[in-house]
């Protein structure tokens, strides 16, 4: 299975709340906003702190440090998955599956299920998650998730 794939320790070490909606963020590599930021809001970015991403459906904000800069949505090159409800929008951003295509895939019968299709190329070492997904980490739950909630 690919690193990105693994679960890190050391990036549950430190907790920190968004200042926007009071949930805490969860600890993201540095690699990961320097893949998703926009170039202008790149600009601001101090890779010597540690940074979160907020989770939270209805916050504007993606991403936020330890002295509290933020990044809200309009500031990152794609849709987020948690913040974003249209059908266009990525689940698994490492292999193009969106909203609709699982739905569609689950609806139809299709085959590889999505959520093998994807663990196959996760065995195989083929995902990017730190670079690929704004959450910075495996999409494999959010696939999951959104799989069961439209019955596959």
């Amino acid at each position: 299975m690919s690193d990105c794939c693994k679960i890190n320790d050391s990036m549950t070490e430190k907790s920190q709340s968004c200042s926007s909606c009071g949930v805490v963020g969860k600890k993201i590599k540095i690699i990961t906003l320097k893949s998703m930021l926009k170039p202008t809001s790149l600009e601001s970015l101090n890779a010597n702190l540690d940074h979160y991403f907020c989770a939270t459906t209805d916050c504007e904000i993606v991403y936020f440090d330890l002295e509290q800069k933020s990044y809200s949505k309009t500031e990152i090159k794609v849709p987020v998955f948690q913040k974003d409800s249209s059908l266009g929008t990525p689940v698994c951003y490492c292999f193009d599956w969106t909203k609709e295509k699982i739905q569609k895939s689950i609806e139809n019968g299709l085959t590889p299920h999505p959520v093998e299709q994807i663990r196959g190329n996760i065995k195989a070492n083929r995902c990017g998650c730190e670079v690929n997904n704004p959450q910075g980490s495996c999409c494999l739950a959010n696939v999951t998730k959104f799989s069961n909630q439209i019955g596959g």
